[in-house]
């Protein structure tokens, strides 16, 4: 399925994997979905002192909201596969997790704008007729 909206871009370090001599930086993200999150959550161990540490908690969330970010990836350089989360984890550079990030944002936002250019906007006798029927 081809999405609609992406957001392209490069890391600054980029990364390399084992099988393959050349780093990729290049990268593109599709629109996250609620499978992420499910997918996310699944792959971020939950810390055994979550219920009384305030940095733990703050952590996880960190983690599960990376995790998300990582799953919206549709290309990375020339890899046929992109690797698991878990791994990217382990591979990416904290200032390009922020790259990520930042194009996760923005892609978030040309989501809602997209969306928003789509949807009739509502006049105000439709809803004051819905009003005046219920």
């Amino acid at each position: 399925m081809t999405e609609p909206i992406t957001e392209s871009g490069a890391l600054d370090v980029g990364i390399s994997v084992v099988g393959s001599d050349a780093v990729h930086t290049t990268f593109t993200l599709r629109p996250a979905r609620l499978a992420d999150t499910y997918r996310a959550t699944a792959c971020v161990a939950v810390p055994d002192d979550i219920a009384t540490s305030a940095p733990a908690r703050v952590a996880y969330q960190m983690a599960i909201d990376d995790a998300i970010t990582l799953y919206q990836l549709v290309t990375l350089g020339d890899l046929a596969e992109i690797p698991p989360p878990r791994l990217l984890t382990e591979l990416l550079d904290p200032d390009d997790m922020g790259i990520l990030r930042a194009a996760a944002d923005r892609l978030k936002k040309k989501s809602k704008a997209l969306k928003s250019a789509l949807l009739p906007s509502a006049s105000p006798s439709a809803s004051s007729s819905v009003q005046a029927s219920a």
